[in-house]
């Protein structure tokens, strides 16, 4: 048997597990918060768009999932020199008329498809709708703003590798689906700043006794009020 000798110290596969892991449980909290919502929403139509959302969310989930198992194979093949190794013949020839072991280069590519996918099923989750737009935002901001980073950061690691090892003829193949990342998150995960909270009793008790003509604005709102 052939051996192929591979060194995994600082890999950056193990980042990118890590960080499709991270996308992976950060989804968790968004499905939860749409999930519910289509159950307290009545609006058919407004519900049918939530539950579309709902199964876009599942089926990305599932692709991340899909995604990290592939990296994790990826990893071991290397680990173990395992790269498309044959039974032998008599002769201790190949013997082709059986299957190959562990093809990691195949797998690389298509574990980048794999995040480009669910990168596209994220898209289509907050595409707005003519009738509801305001829909087409992420409910828990902060989780989906981890997921869309990580997920950038996955797939811009498996896109250098996949271009390094030859494995394409585009090396700009996934710039795209990257860049769609970054502007996802910047339309889907705005946060809504918090209303700045008004004068105290005290404060206001303070302006009161501090300007006459203040003091004597609260007496005619308090008299009106009264009236």
């Amino acid at each position: 048997m052939s051996e192929v000798s591979v060194n995994t110290e600082g890999d950056s596969l193990k980042d990118v597990a890590m960080n499709l892991l991270a996308a992976f449980q950060a989804l968790g909290a968004e499905h939860q918060a749409l999930a519910a919502e289509e159950q307290e929403t009545t609006a058919a139509e407004r519900r049918g768009t939530v539950r579309r959302m709902v199964q876009s969310i599942t089926y990305a989930a599932r692709t991340v999932a899909e995604s990290v198992e592939q990296v994790a194979t990826i990893y071991g093949l290397r680990a173990f020199g395992i790269s498309q190794q044959r039974a032998k013949d008599a002769d201790g020839a190949n013997y082709s008329a059986l299957l190959s072991i562990g093809d990691a280069e195949e797998l690389l590519y298509e574990t980048a498809a794999y995040v480009q996918a669910a990168a596209q099923r994220l898209g289509e989750a907050y595409q707005p709708t003519k009738k509801h737009p305001g829909l087409a935002r992420a409910r828990r901001p902060q989780e989906m703003r981890t997921v869309l980073t990580k997920l950038g950061a996955a797939l811009t690691a498996l896109s250098a590798e996949v271009v390094e090892r030859n494995l394409t003829d585009d090396a700009g193949e996934f710039d795209r689906c990257i860049a769609f990342l970054v502007t996802l998150e910047e339309r889907v995960c705005r946060v809504v700043p918090a209303q700045a909270s008004g004068p105290s009793a005290e404060d206001v008790t303070a302006a009161i006794l501090a300007d006459p003509e203040i003091a004597r604005a609260a007496a005619a709102a308090l008299e009106r009020a009264g009236a």
